[in-house]
């Protein structure tokens, strides 16, 4: 089998794609024949080297490589890819569509609104949304990865800047109720959730740096969690993947409160 490792990008997460990119090679190199495609802007040229493989892996992250754009062009072109396919991966990416999806189905999320560039327009309209919530609340972009544009906000004369920052990475901001606990993620392979790891950020938030520079975060494997909670949120974490339909692999990311609550925060 001859694969195509597809990475780079032009998303805020290149870098980190690069690194996805050789981590792959290295664990494929002694077993499959590979080229390392680099995504940029010639398309055509991109397409023609896919087409000579037998799987592209998609090593592509954030932007164009999750939102179901590189999906649809690889479907258009009848070539196989690893991941979940276009409308899946767009809903995904879309924190505000993932939510109200698990709303629909009775997953628990933690309470948000959603803003819009365009209708932002000063602090007393902000004001009035955002009192929906005590401080601490999050405000971050809709539809960005590894926590770009991301604030936990404490006080009032910190949410003009958070909602600057957000708006710098997109269009629509979600302004989200702060759970204080743990962070957990449920990994999916296929259709079989694998065990759920806690992650303990040097930081108040496992921002980017924590994810991934190395020694920032520790891991924990299996979370120490009661057999009925963890298999509730395994079910869940299922749930909201085949809900969305997304096939392959996936991530899904919980709070987990101080008194065992948990709430679906995104899938990746």
């Amino acid at each position: 089998m001859n694969i195509s490792i597809l990475y780079g990008g032009t998303s805020m997460e290149h870098k980190i794609s690069i690194q996805t990119g050789m981590a792959v090679v290295g664990a494929i190199k002694n077993t499959y024949d590979f080229q390392m495609v680099q995504l940029d802007h010639d398309i055509d040229s991109i397409i023609k080297l896919l087409r000579k493989s037998d799987l592209v892996f998609n090593a592509l992250h954030g932007g164009d490589g999750e939102n179901g754009n590189i999906q649809s062009l690889l479907n258009l072109h009848n070539i196989t890819y690893t991941g979940s396919g276009p409308g899946a991966s767009k809903i995904a990416m879309d924190k505000n569509i993932t939510k109200l999806i698990a709303q629909s189905i009775n997953i628990p999320t933690p309470k948000w609104i959603l803003l819009k560039r365009n209708i932002v327009k000063g602090m007393s309209l902000l004001n009035d949304k955002a009192a929906k919530f005590s401080y601490p609340y999050v405000v971050k972009p809709a539809d960005e990865g590894s926590t770009f544009g991301l604030t936990i906000v404490l006080q009032e004369s910190e949410l003009a800047n958070a909602i600057g920052l957000a708006t710098d990475f997109s269009n629509k901001i979600i302004i989200e109720e702060f759970i204080p606990g743990r962070e957990i993620t449920v990994g999916i392979i296929g259709n079989k959730t694998l065990p759920i790891v806690e992650i303990k950020p040097k930081h108040d938030v496992y921002d980017f740096e924590c994810k991934y520079q190395e020694g920032m975060s520790e891991y924990f494997v299996p979370a120490d969690l009661k057999d009925s909670l963890r298999n509730k949120i395994t079910e869940d974490a299922l749930r909201i993947y085949n809900t969305i339909g997304c096939r392959h692999y996936a991530r899904v990311d919980f709070r987990l409160s101080d008194t065992n609550e948990y709430y679906l925060l995104e899938i990746n």
